[in-house]
């Protein structure tokens, strides 16, 4: 049966088409203006007009299955996962509930069945070869296989390999872990053999196979010839991870206490890994490599236990093998942390932790357990308490510091927000709670867009979680509507669309000029449940898919229906921005806009970086082309372009040596040895001259006899004077470059008197505000003002 209801909603010159399916959207994939969305129960629908209308195609994958097995199973035809092909958007493949998936060249036009004889899963297209095909499936008891070799009754993982899109497979290795191809880009594949793959199992393996837990049995494997030979990568390397520059292998050390070590190889030299080096040498029960853009690493480890939530994320140097510390009491998350990185702006990152008192009573409570064998006393607390103590932190110099979120001062409808001691904090990923994550876009500069709180910790309650948007990276933020909502960003960050989605809703808002003003939109005659709004791939267009669920009766039953909203914005007739040769004059509707750190206003990551951006006022539509940046300059070092070195840690305001024994002669030592100064410049800063710290070259002793001795001693001494008196260095430094500068204008003294003047605003206690109710609401808990503030501070499992 097709259930396909559709309503065109003309109005306003806004095009509405709406389109009821059999249950709620899991899956969508544009292919160009063809579009394809799966439904929980299982259905695929395709629309060949950018989602106008859709077309129920069931019933074409159950009579192409029923043939191929000649079987009447009603589950035959249910697809539960679309897997396009990153060489060809059109091609498709779709896993099935039984042993049947199915595969397309033209987007659904046409459909193939792949008959494996197995139930697959984890496809993976090699990133070249288009119809070279990795997958795995779970031998059963009771398979064909098992039963005509006579086999015992085992359940194995296996990879299988297809060479042409998926008509026949073969068996590459069994009690596998993972599995990947060599390389992830075209360019990897200079130096990588097309036909390699990796994979890490137990030759070995008997009997049932679980993946519960680490396995010293599984070493990491290579073979460039599909398997007919193989090469050991790492002995006990039981999982991996490939990105475009490392090869990142977790070694188990420990079976029974479940550790593992780090290993890391550049992937043009995978013979040569070294051993993650760490300020720590603690238990590494996990990792989780979180970004690896611009040849640096952000890694999550949890040092305290399997399930803790609790993690220390770490950055690498530019060689991917040193580690420092970074940030303190991360939110773990099963795949990760709450951890995101700004799209379109270099060095920018936010993440969720946990307060530091909290984090201490939860780290003590797991210590005790250990030592004690038991829960670790009574002052302790479960899971679900530490999570009420969650807090937002964000970086501009890519991890070396990490500041809390400025809280607007003044809420969307234009009343004060009066919280002192007060941050915003964010809901970085998805949660139980379903609160729409922080999202951006590379060619929406700028732009952020996320919901949270205000408040000593992030709040989960409806009545105060509301949407902020940033236009400058996250330097500052304003409230843009009351109450949480689902958001989409096209046209270049000039047009904005948003949807409640906490509370059933009939109406979207839209914006041209990022929140300043909103128009109400109703789109549909009874309330639904929004899921979603989402455009097109690039996001430049004006036509958007909003999907959700509402709830239907039939003969006393209630059941989930889908909903499937067009919105079209094409006849809004916004008219064109002009002057973008004019950037910054008053006759132009774009500026030029530069990212700003928090030590130097114009410099982020060492460089100044300006851009091309439509002014926020200016209500008008962006061509699909707009050239972004117009110069990119460096800057003077400063304190902000350097980070603590390896064996050094930031603690009041500076780096200190975690062990100042260290920083005496190596027990190896040659010729001559480096007194660090603590400090590095991040990997990727270009900032050139002012602020540099440098080592101390010293011969060993014994080189020169007694005077070495004395040179040594003298150096030491010098260092120690020069570590005890850093902030009045630092402070002489800045006060000399200040008198270094050029001579100002007068309209840049005005400037600066002006940004002066708006940082001594001190908001109203809210204690002092007899009629704080009437303004906004928060938990008592949240504005402990007489407490002491906290301190700022692809998983391989």
């Amino acid at each position: 049966m097709l259930w396909l209801y559709i309503i065109s909603v003309f109005s306003r010159q806004i095009d509405v088409q709406i389109s009821y399916i059999d249950a709620p959207l899991i899956n969508i994939h544009w292919c160009s203006d063809t579009v394809l969305a799966l439904t929980s129960k299982g259905s695929v629908y395709r629309s060949d007009d950018r989602g106008r209308q859709w077309v129920k195609m069931s019933e074409i994958f159950h009579r192409k299955a029923l043939v191929e097995l000649e079987d009447s199973d009603e589950r035959v035809g249910i697809v539960n996962n679309l897997v396009p092909s990153p060489l060809d958007k059109k091609l498709v493949i779709f896993t099935g509930t039984d042993s049947i998936a199915w595969i397309s060249v033209d987007c659904g036009k046409t459909i193939s069945v792949i008959n494996s004889g197995k139930q697959l899963r984890e496809f993976s297209f090699h990133p070249t070869e288009k119809d070279w095909i990795l997958a795995t499936s779970w031998k059963r008891c009771g398979s064909d296989e098992l039963l005509q070799t006579n086999n015992p009754c085992v359940s194995v993982k296996e990879v299988l390999l297809s060479e042409d899109s998926g008509i026949t497979w073969h068996t590459l290795a069994t009690y596998i872990n993972q599995f990947s191809w060599g390389a992830k880009t075209e360019k990897q594949f200079k130096y990588t053999p097309k036909k390699r793959i990796y994979v890490s199992y137990d030759p070995q393996g008997k009997g049932h196979q679980s993946l519960s837990s680490w396995n010293i049995d599984q070493n990491l494997y290579y073979s460039d010839d599909f398997f007919q030979t193989r090469q050991l990568v790492v002995k006990s390397g039981s999982k991996f991870l490939l990105s475009e520059k490392y090869l990142f292998v977790a070694q188990v050390t420990s079976t029974y206490t479940q550790e593992v070590s780090l290993l890391v190889a550049d992937t043009q030299w995978i013979n040569e890994f070294s051993v993650v080096d760490a300020d720590s040498k603690l238990l590494e029960h996990s990792y989780h490599i979180l970004d690896t853009s611009q040849n640096q690493v952000f890694m999550v480890v949890n040092h305290l236990k399997p399930s803790s939530l609790i993690g220390v994320i770490y950055i690498s140097d530019s060689t991917g093998t040193r580690y420092m510390r970074s940030l303190e009491n991360a939110v773990r998350l099963e795949q990760g942390a709450e951890f995101y990185r700004v799209q379109g702006l270099e060095g920018i990152y936010l993440a969720n932790i946990y307060a530091e008192e909290q984090s201490k009573i939860y780290e003590q409570q797991i210590l005790d357990s250990k030592t004690q064998g038991f829960g670790g006393g009574g002052s302790g607390f479960k899971d679900e308490d530490l999570k009420k103590y969650k807090q937002t932190k964000i970086t501009f110099d890519k991890g070396a510091t990490w500041v809390n979120l400025k809280a607007p001062t003044i809420d969307s409808e234009g009343r004060p927000i009066n919280c002192t001691r007060c941050y915003l904090h964010l809901h970085l990923g998805q949660s139980f709670y379903q609160y729409a994550p922080i999202y951006s876009q590379a060619n929406s500069i700028g732009l952020i867009i996320a919901t949270g709180s205000i408040g000593k910790y992030l709040s989960y309650k409806q009545n105060q979680v509301n949407t902020y948007l940033s236009r400058d990276g996250g330097l500052t933020w304003s409230e843009i509507r009351k109450g949480s909502y689902i958001y989409e960003i096209s046209n270049h960050g000039g047009l904005i669309i948003m949807s409640q989605d906490q509370e059933s809703t009939n109406q979207f808002v839209y914006t041209w000029n990022e929140g300043l003003d909103w128009n109400i939109y109703t789109f549909v005659d009874e309330k639904i449940d929004v899921q979603n709004i989402i455009t097109e791939p690039h996001n430049k267009a004006t036509r958007f898919i909003s999907y959700g669920s509402t709830t239907v009766e039939s003969n006393g039953i209630q059941s989930e229906q889908g909903i499937l909203a067009t919105i079209d914005l094409d006849d809004l007739h916004q008219r064109d921005c002009i002057g973008q040769d004019i950037a910054g004059e008053k006759n132009s509707d774009y500026e030029l806009w530069t990212p700003s750190g928090i030590v130097q206003p114009d410099c982020l990551f060492g460089k100044k970086v300006t851009y091309i951006r439509r002014k926020r006022e200016a209500a008008c539509y962006n061509p699909d082309e707009l050239e972004r940046i117009v110069s990119e300059v460096p800057c003077p070092c400063t304190q902000e372009d350097y980070e603590c070195d390896v064996g050094f840690q930031y603690e009041n305001q500076q780096c200190v040596p975690i062990n100042p024994d260290n920083l005496g002669v190596p027990a190896q030592c040659h010729d001559y040895y480096i007194i660090k100064s603590g400090y590095t410049k991040l990997a990727g800063n270009i900032c050139q001259g002012g602020l540099e710290y440098v080592g101390i070259k010293v011969s060993c002793p014994g080189n020169n006899g007694i005077l070495n001795w004395i040179i040594f001693a003298a150096f030491l001494g010098l260092f120690y004077w020069c570590y005890q008196n850093q902030a009045k260095l630092l402070e002489l430094y800045q006060g000399k470059s200040q008198n270094e500068l050029p001579t100002k204008s007068k309209e840049e003294k005005l400037l600066e008197q002006i940004k002066q003047k708006q940082n001594q605003f001190k908001p109203i206690d809210l204690e002092d505000n007899e009629n704080k109710q009437q303004y906004q609401e928060f938990d008592e808990d949240l504005l402990d003002v007489d407490k002491e503030e906290p301190k700022d501070a692809d998983e391989l499992i």
